[in-house]
C-alpha cells in the first residue's frame, strides 16, 4: 500500500476500523446503508513522509460514496452551506476580470463571491446542480478534473484558468494526488509561456503585472478540534478519504512544486459551538480513544456533556473546522 498523495511506501496502521460498526453507526444517525460500498473493514493510515492520514479497506481498495450515497445525504438540509466562512476568505484572492474553475461546485454557490467582470466555470457530478445552477446562469459541467485536463493539453495559456479552487472536496476523492495535478494543468503557467505561441501580454492582471495562477483547497483541518472527534462518521468513509494537518498542506507545495502563500484556520463558527464543546469535554474525560467508540461510558459523557457545555467557553485561538491553502503556480 502507498500513500494516494505523495506515493511513499512509508505508512503505518493507526488503528482497524470494524465495518460493521460503522455501517450500524450510518443507518442509526442518517438511514443509510453503506454496506455495499465497503469490501472489508477498514485500515486508518499515516503517512510518515506527507502526514497524510487516510483510510483503505483491507483489500487495498479505497471505499469511496457513490451517487446514491451523495443523494442520500443531499436530502439533509443541512449538508450543504450556500454561505461559508472559507468563501469570503478565498473571494479576496479572486481579481476583476480572472477566470475561475471550481471543482466539485455544488450549485455553484461561491460563484456569487467573485467579481462580477470574473468567468465562473464549476465542475459538479450531479446533473440535478447543474440544472439548478443554469436557472441562476451559472455555468457547470459534469465532467471530473480529470478529463477536462485531458481537453486542456493542447489549450494556450489564454485559454486556461487563473484561479482553480475546491471547498470540502479534496478529503472525499480517492486519489488527491491526481485531483491536485489535473487542477494545476489547467491553470495559466508563466513558466510555460516561453514556450507557449501566447506572449506574456495575454496573461498580465488586472494591474498591468504578471500574475501566477492560484490554486485554492479548503478542507476539514486535523489541526483543529476535529482531531478529536469519536464517531464522527462524516469524517470516515464512505464519506471522507483523507484528513489534511497543516504539514500536509504544506508538503503538498513541495509534492506538486507550488508555492504556499498562506493557511488560514477559520475560527470557530457559531454552527459548531455545541460540537467543539462536546468534543473536548470528551477528549478531557476520555482521552484520544479510537475513532470509534460506542461503549456505555462514551453514552453517558455524551448526555452529561448537554448538561455541561453552557459553561464551556471556547478559547479565542482555536481553530475552527476548516483550513484554507492557498498556492501559487511557479
Amino acid at each position: 500500500m502507498h500513500c494516494i498523495l505523495c506515493h511513499s511506501s512509508q505508512i503505518v496502521d493507526i488503528q482497524s476500523i470494524s465495518k460493521a460498526t460503522l455501517s450500524s453507526l450510518y443507518r442509526k444517525n442518517f438511514g443509510i446503508d453503506i454496506e455495499r460500498l465497503l469490501h472489508t473493514d477498514l485500515a486508518y493510515m499515516h503517512c510518515q513522509d506527507c502526514d497524510l492520514r487516510f483510510f483503505a479497506c483491507l483489500d487495498g481498495s479505497i471505499p469511496t460514496g457513490d451517487n446514491d450515497f451523495y443523494n442520500a445525504l443531499n436530502q439533509l438540509d443541512w449538508y450543504y452551506f450556500d454561505e461559508k466562512n472559507e468563501y469570503s476568505f478565498a473571494k479576496d484572492f479572486i481579481k476583476e476580470n480572472a477566470s475561475v474553475l471550481e471543482v466539485g461546485c455544488g450549485k455553484g454557490a461561491f460563484a456569487k463571491y467573485i467579481p462580477q467582470s470574473a468567468t465562473y466555470t464549476g465542475l459538479e457530478f450531479s446533473t440535478e446542480a447543474k440544472t439548478m445552477a443554469a436557472k441562476n446562469g451559472i455555468n457547470i459541467q459534469n465532467i471530473s478534473i480529470e478529463d477536462l485536463a485531458l481537453r486542456y493539453i493542447k489549450k494556450s495559456q489564454k485559454e486556461k484558468f487563473d484561479v482553480a479552487c475546491s471547498f470540502q472536496v479534496l478529503e472525499h476523492v480517492s486519489d488527491p494526488h491526481s485531483f491536485i495535478a489535473s487542477q494545476i494543468k489547467v491553470l495559466k503557467s508563466l513558466s510555460d509561456s516561453t514556450s507557449d505561441s501566447t506572449s506574456n501580454s495575454d496573461i498580465v492582471g488586472g494591474g498591468g503585472q504578471i500574475d501566477s495562477s492560484l490554486l485554492i483547497i479548503a478542507v476539514p483541518s486535523e489541526d483543529s478540534f476535529l482531531h478529536y472527534v469519536t464517531n464522527g462518521i462524516l469524517n470516515m468513509p464512505p464519506h471522507h478519504i483523507s484528513r489534511f494537518s497543516d504539514t500536509t498542506l504544506q508538503n503538498i507545495a513541495k509534492i506538486f512544486s507550488l508555492k504556499l502563500i498562506t493557511l488560514y484556520h477559520e475560527p470557530i463558527q457559531k454552527e459548531h459551538y455545541d460540537f467543539y464543546k462536546s468534543t473536548m469535554l470528551a477528549h478531557l474525560l476520555l482521552g484520544e480513544k479510537s475513532l470509534l467508540d460506542v461503549g456505555i461510558y462514551r453514552k453517558v459523557v455524551n448526555k452529561l456533556s448537554k448538561c455541561v457545555k453552557p459553561f464551556i467557553k471556547i478559547p479565542k485561538n482555536a481553530n475552527g473546522h476548516t483550513v484554507v491553502a492557498v498556492y501559487e503556480v511557479v
